[in-house]
Parts: structure tokens; sequence; C-alpha cells
């Protein structure tokens, strides 16, 4: 073997292996998080029951009370045995799937000392989670959450580190084989600007890897499904139930514009196909709104003239709502963001403490989190998106101390002007 090959061989192998296992660990403390806010739940109803000492065999209530409720976990069932381990109750929903009744269940309904046992089952072809507990001569209960939410969640995560350990690979092999393919006489300023690009690209795997694990920790995609899950749920308010759901696939749609971002840029700087006359001004209005909805302690100005640009409406929305996410976040408490389009040329203008100035070369750079950033929430994702977006569509993106102090964004793009709208 050529040593060109032994080198991309091993350079895919080492970052191959750091990934698969940075990619496992992030997916068993992922599943560990989910899954225990379950457990802990169903812990909560073991528990609130005992101190109840419910006798199954005497007058039971129509429901067993609800621990207070875990952000994001799913609605339960309930399910009462004899000391026969038969169905002696079953207080929710006729549609509710009924508990499957195993050998341990029945074997703490018929012993006199009690006992709890925590496992996985499948309920009328629901995967749940179950707790049964024994009533000591006096049968047993059994609660089960459903566990379709978190599967869900877990197999997206799963799909995200494969894209991410396939495209941190691939680039280690390309750069080993770049960096081993025969020159004459490297000096030693283009060996030393070679072995900093291989650094510089193990090191953005690995930042990756660490961004992604730290961001997709928050269980926000098994609030969504669990949200849609209250939103049936019988015991709760229909006003409540309605808000809690929302809030809970407003925050998924956040994640899930994360998880996009992650994929947009493991794929590069490849044109997207739906393109189609777009008007700035109009994006750049709902990004306005939108930023208002978001931080409703700053104030927001836009000044905009109508203009048409040609590209993918959902990738330049998604640039201009990063920008002004990045100028909120740089700002203090009842701050100005001032914003303005003409010409083609976006403008974002904060008040903050501005950028420091070390930090400028590389504010565009992936996962790059500036001295004044690091204490606030965020992956360093937002810029490179916008600077990705910007280039696909033969724009460009610059940041730059303002007068006076703060931030000013600069998006210029290939934007011809257009007729105003008529007032109606």
């Amino acid at each position: 073997m050529t040593l060109r090959r032994r080198v991309t061989l091993m350079s895919a192998l080492v970052v191959g292996a750091t990934l698969v296992l940075a990619s496992v660990v992030c997916f068993f403390v992922m599943r560990g998080e989910l899954r225990g806010q379950i457990d802990d739940s169903l812990r909560d109803q073991g528990r609130q029951l005992s101190r109840l000492q419910l006798g199954v065999n005497r007058t039971l209530p129509r429901r067993v009370p609800e621990p207070p409720r875990r952000s994001g976990t799913p609605a339960g069932y309930v399910q009462f045995l004899d000391t026969h381990g038969a169905v002696l109750r079953r207080p929710m929903a006729a549609t509710d799937p009924p508990l499957p009744i195993t050998a341990t269940a029945r074997r703490l309904a018929a012993s006199t000392h009690g006992g709890r046992v925590l496992q996985d089952a499948q309920a009328d072809g629901v995967h749940v989670r179950m707790l049964t507990v024994g009533l000591p001569g006096r049968g047993a209960v059994q609660f089960a959450r459903s566990l379709a939410s978190v599967d869900r969640a877990l197999s997206r995560l799963q799909i995200v580190l494969a894209l991410l350990t396939v495209f941190g690979t691939a680039l280690a092999a390309l750069a080993g084989r770049l960096l081993s393919r025969p020159v004459a006489a490297p000096t030693e300023h283009e060996l030393a600007l070679s072995q900093g690009a291989l650094a510089d690209s193990l090191a953005a795997q690995r930042q990756l890897v660490a961004d992604a694990s730290h961001e997709l920790r928050t269980p926000v995609t098994s609030l969504r499904t669990n949200g849609e899950l209250l939103r049936d749920a019988a015991y709760v308010p229909d006003d409540e139930r309605r808000l809690i759901a929302g809030e809970v696939v407003d925050q998924a749609e956040e994640l899930t514009a994360l998880i996009g971002d992650l994929i947009d840029l493991a794929r590069g700087d490849v044109p997207d196909p739906a393109v189609e006359d777009v008007r700035l001004d109009a994006l750049a209005c709902e990004s306005v709104q939108r930023a208002r909805r978001h931080a409703p302690g700053l104030r927001f100005t836009l000044t905009t003239e109508p203009c048409s640009v040609e590209g993918a409406p959902e990738r330049l929305a998604r640039a201009i709502n990063n920008l002004l996410d990045n100028a909120a976040k740089h700002s203090p408490p009842g701050g100005l963001v001032e914003i303005a389009l003409r010409a083609g040329t976006l403008t974002v203008r904060d008040h903050g403490p501005g950028i420091d100035p070390d930090d400028l070369p590389h504010v565009f750079d992936r996962f790059h989190r500036g001295a004044n950033a690091r204490g606030r929430p965020g992956s360093g994702l937002g810029l490179a998106i916008v600077r990705q977006v910007a280039e696909a569509h033969d724009g460009s993106v610059a940041l730059e101390a303002a007068a006076g102090g703060g931030t000013l964004a600069r998006l210029r793009l290939p934007a011809v002007r257009v007729e105003a709208l008529t007032a109606t």
C-alpha cells in the first residue's frame, strides 16, 4: 500500500472512530434523559398511590390523581388488577389501549408484600414504559406512558449523528489524500500550512459533534410530540391544554430549524433547486415581526424599499432571521435594533457591546463563539449559515463596528428594485 493510501486510510479511521464514539455517547445521554423523564413521572404516580393507600377490592376512585406534570411527559394509562391478576378497572378513556398483564404483574398482584417493577411493554401495538405497583393482599395497579415520542426523537437523532459522522469521515479522508499527494520538496511553510489545515478540519468536526450534542440534549422534539398527546388528554382543561401544546410545538420548530442548519452545513454550498423571484422587502417585514415576538423586550425599526431577488425564499428568510437573532442576542434590555433595506443591501444595527476586534476575522466561521457570546445560548452556526446563503445567491455578508457603539451587519444580494405595492 502506498504512503498516500496509508495516510488517507489512517486519517479516515482516526476521525471516523472519534466521531462514532462521540455520537454513541451523545445518543445514550439523550436516550437516558428522555426515558428518565417518563420513569420519574411514573415513580411520582407510584409514590402518590402509596400515600393514598388505595384498595382495589374496595370502592375505587374514578381516577388516580395525577402527580405534578413534568414538562414533556405524555398522557398516562392506568389499570387496576385483582389478586388473581385479572383486570378489575380501567379508569381511563375507552379508546386507550389495555395494558399487558405480565407474569411479573400477576406475581405482584398476588403478593402480600407489595413491591414495584418498571419495564418496557407493548400495549396494543403502542410502545410504553410501564410501572406495576403491588398492593399487599389487594392486587396491583399498573401505570404506563407512551414511549412513541421518545422513539421518534431518538430516530431523528440517529439520522443527524449518522450524517455528521459520514461527513466528518469523508472530509478527513479527503484532507489526508490531499496532504499525502506527492509534491516536490515542500517548504517548511507549506508543510505547516498543510498540518494547520488538517488540524482545523479535525477541530471543526470535533466542535460539530460537541455543539450538536449540547443543543440536541434538550428534549424539544419529545416535547412537541408529547404536546400533541397532551392536547387530547381528558384531565387537562381545554384552554390550558391548547396553550401547553402550542408552546411545545413552537419550541420543537426551533430545534427542527437547528437540525436543518446542521444538515445544510454538512451538505455544503450545493445550490437549492427551488428558486423563484422573492420579494426581499416582504421577507424582511416577516422576519422583523418574528423577531418582535421572540424578543418582546427590544425595539425593532424597519425601513425598506421594494426589491426582488432570485433565490430560495426559505434559505433567504433563515439568513435574515439569523442576523436579527444575532442582533437581539447582543442587545441590552430595552435596546434598539435598526433594520434597513436599500438597493438590495440589508443592514442590521444593534446597540450592544460590539465585537471584539480579535473576533472580527472569525465571526462567520462555523461553530465560532466570540468572547462576548460564550455566556449566551447558541451553537455558533447562525452567522455561518448567513454567509453560506449569501454566497449561494451570489451575494456577500460582513460585520463591522458601528459608529457610536454596537455592531452593523450588511447582507448584500443582487436584488432589483420593483414598483411599490399600492396601499389598500
